[in-house]
């Protein structure tokens, strides 16, 4: 009898201790939380027009340099209360023979080919991988993902990096992203319709620029060069004698005078045309 007893608490202690080792393609299995924790050989794979389901509760080890290549289709059916794991064979909190602490870039992480079906993650957690989930299929549905410590990022779309926080509830549907383009559509209208606006009104004020500088160079290069004479003409005029000269005097000084404005309104309009001009490459 105690023998008997014995043998039971064995066979008790066994199974609840029991381990699935798995690599290569996955579909031919029934992957449920019996057989864990499923331990990463090598890479697994759902190949193409082939199709995988993980029931809840499963955990998948990964061993360095592994990961899951999705060619097929994949459904993981997490719940709440029993998630789907993927995480390194060196995480302490499902793997307790773990001799190693648990870091980011572990494993590889799961790789979603842009051929593949319909694929779908659902209440999971994706943790200590090197680029988490990288697919290369817009069609992909995620709901209610926790992803932790992943080396590069947590999930990429054709390579475009997703705003997904660490250890967060992350979901994202292919219907969210058609809707958020279809709102932005519109929007995409008006900007290359302000952006054809901007290009004409650069165009604009570029040439208005240019014809301003060129009237205030021309001005400038009339009545710049005289300047020297008219001064010059002034002041020999201030050294005649008064009662001879007063006349003249004022006639020499009004010219310089004029000569001068000119000079200066030419060159201030001439500053006016090539900043216009200058600004217009600026926006």
């Amino acid at each position: 009898m105690n023998k008997t007893i014995f043998f039971l608490i064995l066979l008790v202690f066994s199974v609840s201790y029991s381990e699935t080792h798995v690599t290569g393609d996955i579909t031919s299995m029934v992957l449920e939380s019996d057989g864990n924790p499923y331990i990463v050989e090598q890479d697994l794979l759902v190949p193409d027009g082939k199709k995988a389901v993980i029931k809840e509760g499963c955990i998948f080890l990964f061993k360095p340099f592994t990961g899951l290549h999705v060619q097929g289709h994949l459904e993981v059916e997490g719940s709440q209360d029993n998630p789907v794991i993927f995480t390194t064979i060196n995480d302490g909190e499902f793997n307790s023979q773990s001799e190693q602490l648990p870091n980011p870039f572990d494993w590889n992480g799961i790789l979603v080919s842009r051929e593949s079906g319909k694929v779908t993650f659902s209440n999971f957690s994706l943790r200590f991988s090197v680029y988490g989930i990288k697919s290369q299929n817009t069609n992909i549905r995620i709901e209610n993902g926790l992803f932790k410590q992943n080396g590069q990022f947590h999930f990429t779309i054709n390579d475009k990096i997703q705003y997904v926080q660490d250890n967060i509830p992350f979901s994202y549907s292919i219907s969210d992203s058609d809707e958020s383009a279809s709102v932005k559509k519109p929007k995409t209208g008006m900007k290359n319709k302000d952006k054809k606006d901007n290009v004409k009104l650069k165009k604009i004020l570029r040439i208005s620029s240019l014809c301003v500088g060129g009237a205030g160079l021309i001005t400038t290069a009339i009545f710049g060069p005289q300047l020297p004479k008219a001064y010059s003409d002034w002041d020999d005029a201030a050294k005649a004698e008064p009662d001879n000269a007063m006349r003249e005097y004022h006639d020499k000084k009004k010219a310089y005078h004029s000569k001068l404005t000119g000079t200066i309104i030419g060159a201030s309009v001439f500053v006016l045309g090539a900043t216009g001009f200058g600004i217009s490459f600026a926006f």
